[in-house]
């Protein structure tokens, strides 16, 4: 039995191969009849057995060329059983037959063996990004629906990562007598699962006996969270919760008769967080925020029963923020300083909130200092601990707790950050520290030891290059040299792949690691491109953000190309500028669509009186946002420097928010990369005219 525990072992379903927390399956209970099969069949009849691995493959294919580019090929074809027979021709051990292997497994093509993806995940042990395995080998599994005792084996102890394990491993402990152990994992996808109706469809088929009303209320209530209103009708009633359903259903559609319904729900739902959640909806709707506030104050302290913590802390944002605006800070000091925030996301968005209504609305710098300080024990990257380090500056200049001094060196060390960049000039300096890693000789012979890294270039020599990118990007999640991610971005750089460049710089700056300029590069923009209109650096600052230097991207609102111009909006601009216009041109020619985005730039930037802020919120939110938080917060134009930072933090959008510190920060790097002088206070205070 020593062998068939190494091979499930290989199957990956064990913690240590794959990262998984291994989680023990729960006691057995009494069969619950009336299960039925959902009618998966697998292509071929598969023997019982106890391991995975033992389950025989498809007829194999007569071998062929054993060269990479015919298996590539094949996957490319979707036909993994050619890939397969190429792949098992090559010899033992060979960086062709590893990359013919790797690619096969992270295929997520069909027919693709659960024991192949999990052999890949042990013969690859040293490559980057293998963590996926563990999901696409439970997908394959499912596809095979193999018998119950193999399905079980190959699992093990461990808990399904994906709905389809879920499905295939319930399936199996019911065919097992293990009903209540089954149960636990359908549930879990029932309840906290965003399923299509198709599923859904067959969850009901196959397990209905399995789910109660309250798993089918619980569904309505992801779904409701979720906004997705029509697809939770059915389990309103199914889940006995019909009035609920109904109130909450008007409420999101902003109907004439919602308080009627949210007053008639029927009372075994008046206790309901959902139903507490649609009232808080229902004023804030109607901007009645000390209303909302004041029933935000029941919300349950469990986390738990509030089904969607990131959504409370939504409404929780939305109403403080309402209430900060009329001028009421104290209760929204409450409302944020008790947010239901649980992602380390959302958790640093609401200690901001907290430590910023307390410093410059309350003007306590004491309480402000501790909400700043969580960030810092929350997140580890350079824009939230850039933004941590400059609060707790400002708070110790207003008297906290402290160095405001040291506290702004700490920021100033993140340049790449809209915070880092502030602080600095705090300190004075005017010069930013972007510099580009220089790789020693260690870095690149390590670099080029790498079996990824070689086959990363056997995938572009065999016209697979695009293979390659999510080799390119796990590296970049791994690799802790800063020379080694230079050599790895110049390297897509040299590929003529600036998006994936930027992927790759963005990802290793994330982490905190010291590669700014990595985050930040040049020669996406031709030449040959007119882009006098904004600058430079500005145009390169604007792409960046809007289309991470993608030529090709498409929005969905149908924004184009590296600038993500509207066609009508290009069209306008090339007619006023005498250039033909052409909308192909704007995803096939970086340069046109730069030339267009630029012009469009300056004509924007003139008509907001020179304002970069002003300019960016047209850009992002449209021009009509302009005057009318202009009207709210008043006009940020020549205004002290504090003053411009508050408004921009008063910005009502989250994505424009964050779009202006964003662009705003990147414009100071280019700036700073092409060789002009940096000033972010200027830059904010006085804009184009100022430069």
């Amino acid at each position: 039995m020593k062998k068939a525990v190494l091979i499930l072992s290989a199957f990956g379903f064990v913690a240590a191969a794959w990262g998984s927390v291994a989680s023990p399956l729960p006691g057995e209970s009494t069969p619950v009849p009336g299960v039925k099969p959902l009618g998966f069949i697998p292509e071929t009849t598969m023997p019982e057995s106890i391991t995975t691995g033992a389950i025989p493959r498809n007829p194999a294919v007569a071998p062929v060329n054993s060269d990479l580019k015919a298996g590539l090929d094949a996957l490319s074809d979707k036909n993994p059983q050619l890939a397969l027979s190429i792949r098992d021709s090559m010899p033992d051990g060979a960086l062709d037959r590893h990359i013919l292997t790797w690619a096969i497994a992270v295929s997520g093509l069909k027919g693709v063996p659960s024991y192949e993806i999990a052999s890949a995940g042990q013969e690859l042990k040293s490559w980057p990004g293998l963590s996926r395995l563990r999901a696409y080998s439970e997908r394959a599994l499912y596809d095979e629906n193999p018998a119950p005792s193999a399905v079980l084996a190959a699992f093990g102890d461990t808990a399904p990562e994906t709905m389809q394990g879920a499905v295939i491993l319930g399936r199996a402990l019911v065919a097992s007598g293990r009903q209540a152990q089954a149960a636990k994992y359908i549930r879990k996808v029932w309840r906290g699962e965003a399923l299509d109706k198709a599923t859904e469809d067959k969850i009901l088929i196959e397990f209905s006996a399995l789910l109660t009303p309250a798993d089918h209320k619980a569904r309505m209530d992801y779904l409701m969270y979720r906004g997705r209103v029509a697809q939770a009708k059915r389990f309103g009633d199914m889940g006995e919760a019909q009035s609920l359903y109904k109130a909450w259903s008007a409420v999101d559609a902003k109907a004439g008769n919602a308080g009627a319904l949210l007053n008639a729900v029927d009372a075994k739902w008046r206790g309901d967080p959902g139903l507490l959640f649609a009232r808080i909806e229902y004023l804030r709707k109607q901007d009645k925020y000390a209303e909302a506030a004041a029933l935000l104050e029941q919300m349950p302290p469990e986390r738990s029963e509030l089904v969607n913590s990131g959504e409370w802390w939504n409404e929780q944002r939305i109403v403080s923020r309402g209430l900060v605006d009329q001028g009421q800070f104290k209760p929204a000091y409450r409302i944020v300083a008790n947010y239901a925030a649980t992602s380390p996301t959302d958790i640093v968005e609401a200690e901001f909130h907290a430590g910023w209504y307390a410093l410059r609305g309350l003007q306590d710098p004491t309480t402000a200092e501790k909400h700043f300080r969580k960030i810092l024990q929350t997140s580890n990257g350079p824009i939230s601990v850039s933004r941590a380090w400059y609060w707790l500056g400002r708070a110790a200049e207003a008297g906290g707790p402290g160095k405001s001094s040291e506290f702004y060196a700490k920021a100033a060390t993140f340049p790449g950050t809209f915070y880092g960049q502030l602080a600095a000039e705090r300190l004075g300096r005017k010069t930013l520290n972007v510099t580009y890693p220089t790789p020693s000789t260690a870095d690149r012979e390590r670099f080029q030891a790498r079996e990824a890294v070689q086959a990363i270039a056997r995938l572009e020599a065999a016209g697979h290059g695009w293979r390659a990118d999510i080799l390119y990007l796990a590296l970049a999640d791994q690799l802790q040299s800063p020379g080694e991610l230079a050599v790895l971005a110049a390297k897509a750089e040299q590929s003529g792949d600036h998006h994936l460049s930027l992927q790759i710089g963005k990802i290793a700056y994330g982490r905190g690691i010291d590669v700014a300029a990595l985050a930040f590069p040049v020669g996406v923009i031709p030449a040959n491109a007119n882009i006098s209109g904004s600058g430079k650096a500005l145009a390169y600052a604007i792409a960046r953000q809007e289309s991470a230097f993608n030529p090709a991207a498409v929005s969905g609102a149908n924004a184009r190309g590296l600038l993500q111009l509207l066609p009508g909006t290009a069209q306008a601009v090339a007619k006023r500028h005498n250039i033909a216009y052409s909308k192909d041109k704007l995803t096939a020619d970086a340069g046109y669509n730069a030339t267009l985005g630029a012009h469009y730039l300056g004509e924007q930037i003139e008509a907001f009186g020179g304002s970069y802020i002003l300019t960016f919120i047209a850009y992002n939110a449209g021009p009509k946002r302009v005057p009318e938080w202009i009207g709210r917060y008043g006009d940020p134009r020549g205004k002290p420097i504090d003053e411009i930072v508050d408004w921009i933090e008063r910005i009502p959008f989250p994505e424009t928010r964050n779009y202006v510190q964003r662009v705003m920060e990147n414009y100071e790097v280019y700036k700073a990369r092409l060789g002009q002088p940096t000033d972010i206070e200027r830059d904010l205070i006085g804009g184009r005219s100022a430069s």
